[in-house]
C-alpha cells in the first residue's frame, strides 16, 4: 500500500531549512522537514502540522513544488511524497525528538549526507520549478537505480 507524504522546504533569503532525522525511516539522513499525511488530512494541511511538530515554525501559506513517487520491490508506488516550499513562516526553528534543523546556503546542500535521488531534482524545485518525479531503489532503498523526472 502507497503511503501518502509530505516534504516542505522553508526558504529565507539564500538559504534553506533542512533537518538531520533523528528516528523512523531514513534516520540519520539530512531531508526536508515532513512526514505522512494522516487519514482525512489534506497534504497541505500535513506539511503545516509536520513543519510544526518537527520544528516549532508556524507555515503562514505554501507553494507546490510537485509529487515523487519512490518504488522498490512493488510495481506500486512505496511512497507517494507531496513537496511544499514556503517563505512565508514565522518562528526560529528549534530541536525536536525527530529533527535537528539547520540552515543551508542554497548551492551549498550537504547531497553527500541526503537520499540519493534528491540530487537529481531538488535544486529544479528550490528553484521554483514544477517536478514531478519517480524513483526506483533497491529493496532496501540503499541504492538509486533509475529515474524519470520532468521539472517545468
Amino acid at each position: 500500500m502507497t503511503v501518502k507524504a509530505v516534504l516542505c522546504f522553508l526558504l529565507r533569503d539564500s538559504e534553506v531549512l533542512l533537518i538531520r532525522k533523528k528516528k523512523g525511516f531514513g534516520a540519520g539522513k539530512i531531508n526536508g522537514v515532513g512526514g505522512r499525511v494522516e487519514p482525512g488530512e489534506r497534504p497541505e494541511e500535513a506539511a503545516v502540522r509536520e513543519v510544526f511538530e518537527e520544528v516549532g515554525v508556524r507555515v503562514r501559506s505554501l507553494e507546490p513544488a510537485g509529487t515523487l513517487e519512490f518504488y522498490s520491490a512493488d510495481p506500486e508506488p512505496d511512497w507517494l511524497i507531496h513537496v511544499f516550499l514556503s517563505r512565508d513562516f514565522e518562528g526560529e526553528p528549534r530541536e525536536s525528538e525527530e529533527a535537528s534543523p539547520r540552515w543551508y546556503r542554497l548551492g551549498e546542500l550537504p547531497f553527500e549526507e541526503m537520499w540519493e535521488d534528491d540530487r537529481v531534482w531538488l535544486r529544479y524545485a528550490l528553484s521554483g520549478k514544477r517536478v514531478e518525479g519517480r524513483f526506483w531503489y533497491d529493496r532496501e532503498y540503499s541504492r538509486l537505480l533509475k529515474w524519470e523526472l520532468l521539472a517545468r
